[in-house]
């Protein structure tokens, strides 16, 4: 009976002892122990309710199987927590229970949502989120009762934080740096992180999945949207109008500024001087820039001329002639505008003699050697403005004249660079009778100018007789 019971017990251990040299080098049978052991329920979400393991090798030891993606907290005698990682091993202690409980390693997709609260506009603002959270220390979160629903609140609140610190604009939108989708996610997932409520998780990544703003909101930003386009069209109708008034008003005052001028000019000798040399200079600037059109205008048709050679060269020759005839009759008008302004000058001047006649007739008595001094100085004064008149028109002679030549060298110079190119007949004479209308045109407004000027210098002329007369030297000139 004693030698059964020794067989039995050296059968027994010698079972145990191979069983844990297997377990210890893996080569236990996973089918076997998962009989044995119960596969992990999470009570709380990420931990199961504690269980005791039991216990082999004559109490001494304890099998211990860890699931991929979860960890073991094994609360042994005597108070000592181990913390054990997947795989299978054999737990040694004391005698007492083992307690062990199983924590989910793998990483969580909690969803939070939706969270209403009013933003900081008072408008209600509706966000639905997406944390991904892991455990980091599964001794923690093995003591936590509800460390899911600890997470979802702690979302909630932070949620509600950046809600109610964030106008409507900038949680439904983008303004600028702020608002965006990524902004609530960026707060929440720093809020969770610094959580101590949270201990033992570890938030990775929140995403806002969807947003939703108040309806009464977006039509109210609607219609100020549209509000604020019609105030800003009107307002630039507005200032448009108020601009022309400006530039007419501009306009009317310059245009007073000049008759005041010339006003003065018939008191002042020396300001009719400087208004003359003023509108010497608008002529030339004038002149200058005619010739700068006709002669862009000239380099624009090089590059559109292609057929049609010698149709183009018999116009250009008849477009030279009318050239040369606008520039005689510019010549004239220019000659005309300084006769009459000599003569403008001379009646000024002779008004001043018959009024300092006048005062000397009544005061001859008194002011006999003031009068003489005056006459001495008008006749000097006649004598340089007869020097300036006639040097004016010398240099204005010299000027058109290099005008001139500088016109025939260009002319001839493109001439020489037109030999190359071609173009098509039609649209050449199109382009030059259009170059003609407004030559014609500025010839026009010149006569006009000039027959106006004519009429303000002689009364007994009539104005329309002196304009009709040069509008009909104009058009026998053009035909």
């Amino acid at each position: 009976m004693s030698s059964q019971v020794i067989a039995n017990a050296r059968a027994t251990v010698e079972q145990a002892v191979v069983e844990g040299l297997a377990a210890a080098q893996g080569e236990i049978d996973a089918a076997r122990m998962g009989r044995d052991l119960p596969l992990p329920h999470f009570a709380s979400g990420l931990a199961t309710t504690p269980q005791a393991l039991p216990r082999q090798a004559f109490g001494l030891g304890a099998q211990l199987v860890v699931p991929p993606g979860t960890w073991a907290v094994i609360s042994m005698p005597g108070g000592v927590t181990r913390t054990y990682t997947p795989g299978s091993y054999w737990i040694w202690s004391p005698p007492g229970a083992v307690l062990v409980q199983w924590v989910d390693a793998r990483r969580q997709q909690v969803p939070i949502g939706p969270v209403e609260g009013l933003s900081a506009d008072k408008w209600r603002v509706r966000l639905w989120l997406i944390v991904d959270v892991v455990v980091s220390d599964p001794v923690v979160i093995a003591a936590h009762r509800e460390p899911l629903s600890a997470l979802a609140a702690a979302a909630r609140a932070a949620v509600l934080a950046y809600i109610e610190r964030h106008t409507h604009a900038a949680l439904t939108g983008c303004e600028g740096e702020h608002g965006g989708l990524d902004a609530p996610a960026r707060t929440v997932l720093a809020a969770l992180r610094a959580d101590p409520a949270l201990a033992g998780l570890e938030p990775i990544a929140v995403r806002v999945l969807e947003r939703q703003g108040d309806e009464r909101q977006i039509e109210a930003a609607a219609a100020a949207t549209v509000e604020a386009a019609r105030i800003g069209e009107a307002l630039r109708v507005e200032s448009a109008r108020h601009h022309a008034t400006i530039q007419r008003l501009e306009a009317q005052a310059t245009i007073d500024e000049r008759e005041h001028g010339l006003r003065m000019a018939a008191t002042a000798a020396a300001a009719r001087e400087r208004l003359l040399a003023q509108q010497a200079e608008v002529q030339q600037a004038a002149l200058a820039a005619r010739l700068e059109i006709v002669m862009a205008e000239i380099r624009a048709q090089t590059a559109e001329i292609a057929h049609e050679e010698q149709a183009w060269q018999n116009e250009q020759a008849r477009l030279q002639g009318e050239w040369e005839r606008v520039q005689r009759q510019l010549l004239a008008t220019h000659q005309t505008d300084q006769q009459l302004r000599l003569l403008e000058a001379q009646q000024g001047l002779a008004r001043a003699e018959g009024e300092l006649a006048l005062a000397a007739q009544e005061r001859q008595s008194e002011y006999a050697l003031a009068l003489a001094a005056v006459q001495q100085r008008i006749a000097e004064q006649r004598a340089r403005q007869a020097e300036a008149v006639a040097e004016r028109r010398a240099q204005h002679e010299r000027a058109l004249m290099e005008l001139h030549l500088r016109h025939e060298a260009m002319v001839a110079e493109q001439m020489q660079k037109l030999e190359a190119w071609r173009l098509q007949q039609a649209q050449a004479t199109v382009r030059e009778q259009h170059q003609h209308d407004r030559q014609l045109a500025g010839i026009a407004g010149a006569a006009r100018i000039a027959a106006a000027a004519a009429a303000q210098t002689r009364p007994d002329t009539k104005p329309q007789g002196v304009a009709d007369a040069g509008l009909k030297l104009l058009q026998a000139m053009a035909e």
